[in-house]
């Protein structure tokens, strides 16, 4: 007698894959933003257009990250919401730029980016087996890790405007520009130093200390981490494969 088949196991396995598929695609375009805005944002040039163009290719960063990463709706819809704000107040400071010592639009990118590297840990330690979507995770967490610093030291700088120190060379833009952060941040992230610029006010100092602490522990402990759910899974897959033995009657 063959056994019945489900009938719902069809439509949910389907509604399954296209999910899977789609959250790949979305982690891709994520991971993509993410590398343009590190590598390319120090090409763009410094013109209100140039800055426009910057500020909505972070909010499609922050939006697409939103999107790959967060399954609960409540915190999706709130990092929606404050990608929102900040690129509407990226707009209103491009527009009058009094209100650009107030710094909220760069708090607002801080929170959402803050927000993205927790749903981000979360999602590339969750349990299941290891693949290339978590490895794609694991990377994306360590940009996000670096912008966060690089917009943190925004925020600091617009307080203390001399906590990190230029060298004449770089300094002809403003330091508080995003790109400069961003370069010194990931300099200070994988420890590459040019020694064009440096730290100097004590709470600048205590951030590249902590940042350059996680850029050498976080890719040790992600290596560690999924060789020992890749090991764990092949042994626990290995033992639910093996038949059980059978007893032989004396």
């Amino acid at each position: 007698m063959q056994p019945r088949s489900n009938p719902i196991s069809g439509p949910t396995d389907g509604r399954a894959a296209v999910s899977l598929l789609v959250a790949d695609r979305g982690l891709s375009f994520f991971l993509a933003f993410l590398v343009l805005i590190t590598t390319f944002v120090s090409m763009i040039r410094l013109s209100r257009p140039g800055r426009i163009g910057l500020d909505l290719m972070f909010a499609f960063m922050l939006f697409s990250g939103a999107v790959a990463t967060i399954r609960q709706k409540a915190l999706m819809y709130l990092v929606v919401a404050v990608t929102v704000l900040e690129f509407a107040g990226d707009l209103i400071v491009e527009i009058n730029s009094s209100f650009a010592h107030l710094g909220w639009d760069t708090a607002l990118k801080l929170s959402g980016l803050a927000i993205l590297v927790v749903m981000t840990l979360r999602h590339t330690f969750r349990p299941g087996r290891v693949s290339v979507r978590r490895v794609m995770g694991g990377v994306a967490a360590y940009l996000l890790i670096g912008l966060t610093w690089g917009f943190g030291y925004k925020l600091l700088m617009e307080r203390r405007p001399d906590a990190i120190h230029f060298q004449s060379s770089i300094a002809g833009s403003p330091t508080g520009e995003p790109s400069r952060l961003i370069y010194f941040s990931f300099a200070t992230l994988t420890s590459v130093s040019y020694g064009d610029a440096y730290p100097i006010h004590r709470v600048a100092r205590s951030m590249a200390m902590a940042e350059a602490l996680i850029g050498q522990l976080y890719p040790s402990i992600l290596i560690a981490t999924l060789v020992g759910m890749a090991l764990q899974a092949r042994s626990g897959g290995g033992q639910q494969a093996e038949p059980p033995k059978k007893v032989t009657p004396i």
